[in-house]
């Protein structure tokens, strides 16, 4: 199964982005950035990809669009579920503190439950300087308690759904979490690299763009599309995994 985290720059080069997604054809494709030029290109996204696929982004204003998630369906792929939860309110410079949202969708692939998690949280919330004596280190802002807040309802909703014996670990999430990986004496409480140890998941990341999966899931392979290059012109390097199903023991109780 391919997921495709594939953050944008608002728009910049979406006709060769979509035709790369277009040509990978993944599973899932986890995009950002969507509609903070305040036009939304959902329409184009949904024209690029085609019937097959179904592209989730619920208009509930604002910011609401930023998020979309376009899932391959057909005969053994359906759609069970879709919602969007806010996670932090429009504070401080705009741009980089929007209103951020966490998407959340459910389907059954082959007959077995899946969940996806996936957001774009505030930016400018940690030093990225590699020069300064405090890089990694957290800034002093307005947008790191509301993100903090917003990680931790990330990190709810997650192990509500590892919880969930139906979906058996098989839980992914991704994202532009804004976070860049620091020595772990340096670690803030709610990075990705706290949450997804505290959760039990594993994770590969392109910077401070992230594909974290369950203990239902195993990683065969991954690839880096690099920024900037013939077939991804965002600013953000694309993850793409390709995800295996793991036959653990709640399985074998089920057959």
């Amino acid at each position: 199964m391919k997921i495709l985290v594939a953050p944008q720059k608002v728009g910049t080069g979406m006709p060769k982005a979509l035709a790369t997604i277009a040509r990978i054809r993944p599973r899932v494709a986890a995009l950002t950035e969507m509609d903070l030029g305040k036009r939304s290109l959902i329409g184009q996204l949904r024209h690029a990809l085609g019937k097959r696929y179904r592209v989730l982004a619920k208009d509930l204003g604002q910011h609401s669009q930023e998020i979309p998630i376009a899932l391959r369906v057909g005969r053994f792929c359906r759609l069970v579920s879709y919602k969007l939860l806010p996670l932090s309110p429009d504070v401080g410079v705009k741009g980089t503190g929007n209103d951020r949202w966490l998407a959340i969708v459910r389907w059954r692939l082959f007959g077995r439950a899946y969940v996806l998690l996936h957001t774009h949280v505030n930016a400018v919330i940690q030093n990225h300087d590699t020069k300064s004596p405090d890089f990694g280190e957290m800034l002093h802002n307005e947008r790191v308690p509301v993100t903090a807040d917003g990680m931790q309802i990330l990190e709810d909703q997650a192990a509500k759904a590892l919880a969930d014996p139906k979906v058996d670990g098989r839980v992914i999430v991704t994202g532009d979490l804004n976070y860049l990986p620091v020595p772990r004496a340096k670690e803030w409480e709610h990075s990705p690299q706290a949450v997804f140890r505290r959760l039990g998941m594993k994770y590969e990341n392109s910077r401070v763009v992230y594909l974290a999966w369950g203990p239902g899931l195993r990683l065969a392979t991954a690839e880096i599309i690099a920024a900037h290059s013939a077939t991804n012109p965002a600013d953000h390097g694309w993850i793409l995994g390709h995800l295996r199903r793991v036959w653990r023991r709640a399985n074998r109780a089920a057959a």
